[in-house]
Formats: C-alpha cells, sequence, structure tokens
C-alpha cells in the first residue's frame, strides 16, 4: 500500500491557523515566544504550550468565526484526495495545529486518519491548555525540534501496522523537513527545505503524481 502525509498549516490551508486563533488574543508575549522558537532557543512543544495560554476564555464560536472570516483551504485539496482515494493511497493527516481549526474545515470529508493538537474546552470555552501527542524529544534526526506532533514516529508506527510500499509527503514547515528525510517522495512548499520536490502548490503535487502512477 502506498502511504501520502499531509501537512495542514500552509498545505491545505492557504494560510497558517495557528497564527490566525492566535491573532484573537494578538498579545506581544506570544510572539515573543514565537521568536524564542524560531531562535532555537525552545522547543516546538514549550511553544505551542505557552502561546496556548493566551487563548483561555476565548468562546469556540468566536474562534470559527474568526476563521470562517480569514481562514482558506487550498482549492486543490479535494482534487488531490480524490485522485489519491482513486488510486488506492493511505492518507493521512499529521499537524502541530490545532483540532479546532481542522474540524472547521471538516477534513474528515477527504481523510478520516488525522492527528493533531488538541486545545481543551470546558462548556464551549478554551482551557488555555493543550494536549500533544508527543512530549518528548525523539530526536530520529540531527537537531530535534521537539513537535508537538512527531510525525516520523506516527510514520514508523504505521509502517509496523500496515505493509507501505512506497511513503509520499508534502508539507511546508520544520516538522516536515524532519519527515522528508524517512519517506521515499517528499514535495516542499518551502524552498529552505530539501524533498524530492519543490513545489508552489497542490496542483503541482497532483500533475506528479498523475505523471508516474
Amino acid at each position: 500500500m502506498k502511504l501520502f502525509i499531509f501537512d495542514f498549516d500552509g498545505t491545505i490551508t492557504i494560510n497558517d491557523t495557528t497564527d490566525l486563533i492566535l491573532n484573537i488574543p494578538n498579545q506581544n508575549e506570544i510572539w515573543q515566544i514565537e521568536k524564542e522558537w524560531e531562535e532555537g532557543k525552545i522547543t516546538s512543544y514549550e511553544c505551542m504550550k505557552a502561546q496556548a495560554r493566551f487563548l483561555k476564555g476565548i468562546r469556540i464560536e468566536e474562534v470559527q468565526q474568526h476563521l470562517n472570516q480569514y481562514s482558506v483551504m487550498n482549492p486543490f485539496f479535494p482534487k488531490l484526495t480524490h485522485f489519491l482515494k482513486s488510486a488506492n493511497f493511505y492518507t493521512t493527516i499529521l499537524s502541530e495545529g490545532y483540532d479546532i481549526a481542522l474540524q472547521f474545515h471538516d477534513l474528515h470529508k477527504h481523510i478520516r486518519d488525522i492527528h493533531s493538537s488538541k486545545l481543551l474546552t470546558a462548556k464551549g470555552i478554551l482551557t488555555g491548555e493543550l494536549e500533544v501527542s508527543n512530549e518528548r524529544t525523539w530526536n530520529y534526526n540531527t537537531k530535534c525540534i521537539g513537535c508537538c506532533i512527531c510525525k516520523v514516529d506516527f510514520l514508523l508506527q504505521l509502517t509496523k501496522k500496515v505493509q507501505i510500499t512506497q511513503s509520499f509527503a508534502v508539507g511546508d514547515g520544520k516538522s516536515d523537513e524532519c519527515l522528508f528525510r524517512y519517506v521515499d517522495v517528499s514535495f516542499s512548499l518551502n524552498p529552505k527545505y530539501n524533498s524530492t520536490y519543490q513545489v508552489q502548490d497542490l496542483s503541482d503535487v497532483l500533475k506528479i503524481l498523475k505523471k508516474n502512477n
């Protein structure tokens, strides 16, 4: 079976939904934390956990309204997933992004296997807590950034359960760069990261797959 792994923010969506949600409180401390992560002073996990605290007290409806106004899905995502389904690919989404954003875009219509960070709620209000699937450094690569979702580990765990004949991945972030070293074919939407193919959009991915499959 062939496996195709999607990133979410900046890949399935045009923009970064995590940043969009953090723009609701939009406090300077949030972006200072982001800067510390970019400079390698803290892990991705530490960054996401710290930033989530600023979302405490915000209603889910407010987040949904904000996403409805600003978040846009890549129009080629449904076309790509339709092709992958017809070609018998096993598809999954691995994202450090917030589950509320993935749910907003109703991604289960296209892909059932979805893993992301989870914003905890109480009576429809965000608690400022973040539940993640990976709270430790896996060190699959020389410089592990300590992701909330270790995509490499998900890949290796899946290969133990299902016989994968060929693996593919598309993304635009640091966690994807890590994953690209472990899959057979990679598509980078960010020229900073080495991959099998440098692409501009999911439409390019679709063209390449149709040509080679």
